[in-house]
C-alpha cells in the first residue's frame, strides 16, 4: 500500500479510512483524539497498529510504500538481524550516541527519545510533538550518531524527560530510522531483514 508522510508518519488507507500506521500500537485500529486530528490535519484519523499488518512487513521509505503479506517477502542483499516482537512493540539491538541496547522502532514516531540523553551532541532545533491524547508539546533535538547492524546513521533525538507522553526504558526510535533503510520484519520469526538507503 502508497503511503503519505505527514509530520514525519506514515499515513496510509486501510478499510475506506484514513489511519496513521503505528508499530508501537499493539490493536488493529481505533479512531485517535480531536487533538491528534487536528494536528495531522486529517478529521476521521484512526490509528492502525502491529495487528493490521501480517507476518512479513516491507517498509520502503524511499517509495513511500508498505507491504505485507502472509508469505515471504524478499529482500535481496539485505543483513537479518533478531528482533524482539512484544505485546508493546518491536526492539533491536542499536547503539544510540555510544549506549547499546534494545531499541524499540516505531513507525509512529516523528522523532526519537532516548532516556539520559547527553548534552554533547549538537542541538538542532525543537520538535513540534502531539501526545496520543492528542496534548502538544515542544522538544528540543539533538543530532545523534547511531549505529545498527553495522551500519552508521544519524538520528534527531530528544531527551525522554522532555517528552510528556511515556517513553518506554528501551527508548523509541522513529522516522530516521525508517528513513535510513529499506526493511522486511518477520514479526513471527523474530527477526528483520535490511538495506541501507
Amino acid at each position: 500500500m502508497k503511503f503519505e508522510l505527514i509530520k514525519k508518519v506514515p499515513i496510509v488507507e486501510i478499510g475506506g479510512k484514513r489511519c496513521f500506521l503505528d508499530t508501537g500500537f499493539p490493536h488493529a485500529s481505533m479512531p485517535v483524539a480531536h487533538g491528534v486530528q487536528e494536528f495531522f490535519g486529517i478529521p476521521g484519523l484512526q490509528v492502525a497498529g502491529v495487528k493490521a499488518l501480517k507476518r512479513y512487513t516491507k517498509f520502503d521509505y524511499r517509495n513511500s510504500e508498505i507491504t505485507t503479506s502472509d508469505e515471504p517477502i524478499s529482500l535481496e542483499g539485505g543483513t537479518t538481524v533478531p528482533l524482539e516482537v512484544r505485546p508493546t512493540g518491536w526492539l533491536v539491538k542499536m547503539t544510540v550516541g555510544g549506549v547499546e541496547g534494545m531499541r524499540y522502532i516505531d513507525t509512529g514516531a516523528a522523532f526519537s527519545y532516548v532516556h539520559n540523553l547527553s548534552k554533547d551532541f549538537p542541538s538542532d532545533g525543537n520538535a513540534d510533538e502531539c501526545a496520543f491524547d492528542g496534548r502538544p508539546w515542544t522538544a528540543p533535538m539533538r543530532r545523534v550518531p547511531c549505529e545498527f547492524a553495522g551500519h552508521q546513521f544519524e538520528i534527531l533525538c530528544g531527551d525522554a524527560q522532555d517528552n510528556p507522553a511515556y517513553v518506554p526504558p528501551e527508548g523509541v526510535i522513529g522516522y530516521d530510522f525508517f528513513a535510513n533503510f529499506t526493511l522486511v520484519v518477520d514479526r513471527v520469526g523474530g527477526k528483520v531483514t535490511i538495506i541501507k538507503n
